[in-house]
């Protein structure tokens, strides 16, 4: 596949989209991401996700689809890196495909605007925790330790509820919940 840059040239897409995968795994892979995890796990996990077949969601059709997908490849992350943590793996992809699905080139080139209604807020500390406070105050009980020890049940719990308050408090998708959450970040009205 092939288009034309600005200045009127051939721009080689294949190549181009490649370049646009590896900066968006750089970008959404960083310290502060993988916070104290084993030296390596950045450049593995960033390896992992430059190489990643976008391709692979481009024909999801249903929430439960998507997740099986997700979590085929979190185990596959999952093995790569030196901590074996299925929560550290979940939560690199999760960041990652936020990042894929929200640039205009790999969106278009992957279809994955069709995804964001089904990606998951990423769990960290600030996340989860928040998830867990408010599941009390409505007399839920939810699991959280931490990124580290995170497994798939419990993540199951808390991006279920993650669902149910984007839906009925923020009138948003899920993944957008960081953005609430991040830091007690407030909307001005």
């Amino acid at each position: 596949m092939v288009c034309l840059g600005r200045d009127g040239r051939i721009i080689k897409m294949v190549s181009f989209i490649k370049l646009v995968q590896k900066r968006i795994s750089n970008i959404s892979i960083g310290p502060s991401t993988l916070r104290g995890q084993p030296t390596g796990t950045i450049n593995l996990t960033r390896e992992f996700l430059k190489s990643f077949d976008l391709n692979i969601f481009n024909n999801t059709l249903s929430e439960s689809d998507f997740l099986n997908k997700l979590d085929e490849q979190t185990n596959l992350l999952k093995e790569k890196i030196h901590s074996k943590s299925w929560g550290i793996a979940r939560k690199a992809l999760n960041i990652f495909l936020f990042q894929s699905s929200h640039d205009i080139f790999l969106s278009k080139e992957y279809g994955l605007n069709k995804i964001i209604p089904f990606l998951e807020v990423p769990l960290d500390n600030p996340n989860a925790k928040k998830l867990v406070e408010m599941a009390e105050q409505k007399g839920i009980k939810l699991r959280w330790n931490n990124i580290k020890s995170l497994i798939k049940e419990d993540s199951y719990n808390l991006q279920k509820f993650a669902k149910q308050v984007s839906n009925e408090e923020y009138n948003c998708d899920r993944c957008y919940l960081d953005l609430y959450f991040w830091r007690g970040n407030k909307v001005e009205e």
